[in-house]
């Protein structure tokens, strides 16, 4: 108790000292004692210890300072508590932070650990694609060297074969033109032969000749003679025999009538006949003569490449295929009297272009029948279109001048083949397919459609001319529109013939209201070269077919005015409307397209 109380004391006179040193006392008590001691403070401190116990209330003094230095140390108790708890709860913190920053770190691990596997993956994928796309060029050089190899072994063959065939027909010429040196020699021996015995037996020939020459002059006219008189007598007799007059008269008008009567009925029938029997039933049109006629057969002369280009004078095409269609007609003609395999075409262009037009005269100008058939009428006919198109093949081959076989709308029975074509179509495919799978000597076939892309692949092979029908320019639908302006309005009084005119002047000039009743000629009012360049202009987009029942709509409005006089105003009239017409079909067209 004494000790401490020595210590409290000390602890007065430190304060009391550092009281009077201006407060280093306080810094001393808060903080750690100094690492040396001032002698100078502890005699300070005496010397406040005994001021304050010379006071009368020193032991107050004492008491108070035993108090405040009491409640120093719960204070700094309740410091060391506070700073305790402060550690604690920096610890659980420290602890909280180390837990956190190692599930980060794991989770860190983690994604790169998962980022590292991804990344393998990635190079094992791109790896084993690398490695098929090696596999697939190693696979596609080593097909590609396997097809050079069959194509080099190929070829070989084909020159090897190609080299036999030169030998064998070189061997064949050879044999030839010894076998016709040995016939030239042998027709020299013989006609130097007869010639010698000829010449020896000049004389007796000649006797020969006339003796045979005499008899015959004397054999011919005896009989002429005879008959003579044979007929005198018997026209004497008729003459005098009225009778006989009568019998001999009818019996002739009988044989005449008997005559023509057969003749007209043996065609009726022969009509009939090649009608019923001879055409097929797909046949829509066709010139092949009929199975009886009272015409004489001619083969038909080779036309010269002017007369070639007469016939294709009043048809307007491009230039170029112009002249591919008129070597074509050439071409074709000499083909068959050649005897030549024909070359089939494919005429594609859209609607009214001159695809059955050309194909007509093509047929005319090559000396050819020609037959069109539709490929819509093939569809109905189901299971049957097979039997009735090789009825059509096997009637084109009867064909003693070859045939054009012009199939319209050929797309719709020729189509690509697909899981959802009938049975039938399928049928009929093939059919044509077999049937025009090699060179034919006695027809061409002429396909023609508005979508080429549609016909099947295997059709496409067939084919070795394709021609591309365009719609006209508008230098070509001048030209269209002059050809039709003649044929139509020009030279209308003249489409019947001139002896089908007078006879129909008569007919309704007897029995129907007199001449006025036909229109001669249409006459021409400020219809110019201008007017029409401005009409060819203005009908941008239409087809040769359009263009004439253009010009055909033009002759009905003319037929309908009392003068039939063709004016500007009605040309500009008609063009307007058919103008118009055109765009409203073609706004259908466009419209179904979207539809569809």
């Amino acid at each position: 108790m004494a000790a401490r109380l020595w210590a409290l004391r000390m602890g007065g006179a430190a304060a009391l000292a550092a009281a009077a040193s201006g407060g280093a006392g306080a810094v001393l008590c808060d903080k750690d004692p100094p690492p040396y001691l001032d002698p100078e403070a502890w005699e300070r401190a005496a010397k406040a210890l005994r001021d304050i116990n010379a006071q009368p209330n020193a032991k107050k003094i004492f008491e108070q300072l035993k108090l405040e230095e009491l409640t120093r140390a719960q204070e700094q108790k309740a410091k060391e508590s506070e700073f305790k708890a402060q550690a604690v709860a920096l610890a659980k913190e420290q602890e909280r932070v180390k837990w956190e920053e190692q599930r980060a770190s794991q989770r860190e691990n983690a994604q790169q650990h998962a980022e590292i596997k991804r990344y393998e993956d990635d190079l094992a994928r791109q790896r084993m694609k690398s490695e098929h796309e090696l596999q697939r060029k190693r696979n596609a050089e080593l097909v590609r060297l396997q097809e050079e190899s069959v194509q080099a072994q190929e070829q070989e063959r084909l020159r090897v074969e190609q080299q036999i065939q030169a030998e064998r027909r070189a061997a064949e010429q050879y044999k030839a033109e010894l076998e016709k040196e040995i016939q030239r020699d042998r027709a020299l021996a013989e006609a130097e032969g007869r010639i010698k015995e000829q010449r020896a037996n000049e004389d007796v020939i000649r006797r020969q000749t006339i003796l045979q020459y005499q008899e015959r002059t004397k054999m011919v006219i005896q009989a002429i003679g005879e008959a003579f008189g044979h007929l005198g007598r018997g026209a004497l007799a008729i003459v005098t025999d009225r009778d006989l007059l009568l019998r001999t008269a009818g019996l002739s008008s009988l044989l005449l009538l008997g005559f023509f009567s057969t003749r007209e009925a043996s065609r009726v029938v022969g009509r009939s006949v090649e009608r019923w029997l001879g055409t097929p039933k797909l046949i829509r049109d066709t010139s092949r003569r009929h199975l009886w006629t009272w015409r004489f057969w001619f083969t038909a002369a080779t036309k010269s490449a002017a007369e070639v280009r007469k016939d294709f004078r009043d048809i307007i095409l491009p230039a170029q295929l112009h002249d591919h269609v008129r070597a074509l007609a050439a071409v074709t003609s000499n083909t068959k009297r050649h005897g030549a395999p024909f070359r089939h075409m494919l005429f594609y262009g859209p609607p009214g272009t001159g695809k059955t037009l050309v194909a007509r005269r093509l047929a005319h100008t090559s000396g050819l029948d020609y037959a069109i058939m539709s490929g819509g009428d093939v569809a109905p006919l189901a299971g049957a279109a097979v039997t009735q198109l090789h009825a059509v093949f096997d009637w084109a081959e009867r064909s003693r001048k070859g045939l054009l076989l012009f199939i319209d709308e050929a797309d719709a029975f020729l189509g690509r083949r697909s899981d959802v074509m009938s049975e039938g179509l399928r049928g009929a495919l093939n059919a044509m397919l077999f049937r025009t799978g090699d060179q034919s000597k006695d027809f061409l076939v002429v396909l023609a459609t508005n979508r080429p892309g549609d016909l099947d692949a295997a059709v496409l092979d067939r084919i070795d001319e394709v021609l591309e029908f365009p719609l006209p320019t508008v230098n070509e639908r001048k030209e269209i529109l002059d050809v039709y302006l003649k044929k139509y309005i020009m030279q209308a009084w003249r489409d019947d013939g001139v002896w089908s005119a007078r006879l129909r002047r008569r007919f309704l000039a007897l029995f129907g209201g007199g001449k006025k009743a036909v229109t001669d000629k249409i006459r021409l009012h400020e219809v110019t070269e201008p007017l029409l360049w401005q009409a060819a202009e203005a009908t941008e987009g239409f087809s040769g077919r359009e263009l004439a029942k253009f010009m055909a709509s033009v002759q009905a409005a003319v037929y309908g005015t009392r003068d039939a006089t063709l004016t500007a105003d009605i040309l500009n009239k008609i063009l307007q409307f058919k103008v118009r017409e055109h765009n409203k079909r073609m706004g259908f067209r466009e419209k179904r397209e979207v539809y569809v």
